[in-house]
C-alpha cells in the first residue's frame, strides 16, 4: 500500500492521515519511516480495532464490528478525510462505511479506492464482495479479475 501512497503528491495531499488495525505494527512502523524521510506535509496516525480476527468466531463478530465502528467515528471526524484509500482486511470496512454517511446526506462525497489483495487472482475477498458496490473506484492487480467485473480496474501490481 505504501507504494501507492508514494505515487502521490505529498504538498497536494496533505495533511495525510494512515489508519490501520491496532495490531498492525508494521504498516506503522513503515508510514512513519517514509513520513520521516519525505518531510513534506502534515500526517497523522490513527489506530482501530479489528472488525474481524482471522478465526474468530462468528457469534462474536457482531460485538467487535461495532467495537470498530466507534472507534472509526472518532478517526471519520477527526480526519474529515476527501479520500480514503484502502486494502483488505476488513478493517477498513468500519472505515469506508462511516465515509460514506456524509455522501448519503449530502455533507462531503468522500472519494474510496479500495485495492483487492494480489492474492485475489480469480475471485474477490470479503472484504472487496462486500465494499465493491460502494465505493468509486476498486482497482484489481490481475487481469482475470478485471475481466469478470465491469467497475473492475486492473492497473497491474499495486501493492
Amino acid at each position: 500500500m505504501l507504494q501507492l501512497i508514494k505515487s502521490l503528491d505529498p504538498m497536494k495531499y496533505t495533511p495525510r492521515s494512515y489508519i490501520m488495525a491496532n495490531t498492525d505494527i508494521l504498516s506503522k512502523e513503515k508510514a512513519i519511516k517514509y513520513e520521516t524521510s519525505l518531510e513534506k506535509g502534515d500526517y497523522y496516525m490513527y489506530t482501530i480495532p479489528r472488525a474481524r480476527e482471522v478465526g474468530q468466531p462468528l457469534s462474536s463478530v457482531p460485538q467487535t464490528v461495532i467495537i470498530a465502528l466507534m472507534a472509526s467515528i472518532k478517526v471519520i471526524i477527526l480526519s474529515w478525510p476527501d479520500l480514503i484509500i484502502c486494502n483488505g482486511p476488513g478493517s477498513c470496512i468500519p472505515i469506508c462505511m462511516l465515509a460514506y454517511i456524509p455522501r448519503i446526506i449530502g455533507l462531503k462525497k468522500i472519494e474510496i479506492i479500495y485495492v483487492e489483495s494480489f492474492a485475489r487472482v480469480e475471485s474477490l475477498s470479503l472484504t472487496g464482495r462486500l465494499l465493491y458496490p460502494f465505493v468509486d473506484r476498486f482497482l484489481v492487480q490481475w487481469p482475470e479479475l478485471s475481466d469478470k467485473l465491469n467497475k473492475a480496474e486492473y492497473k497491474g501490481v499495486l501493492v
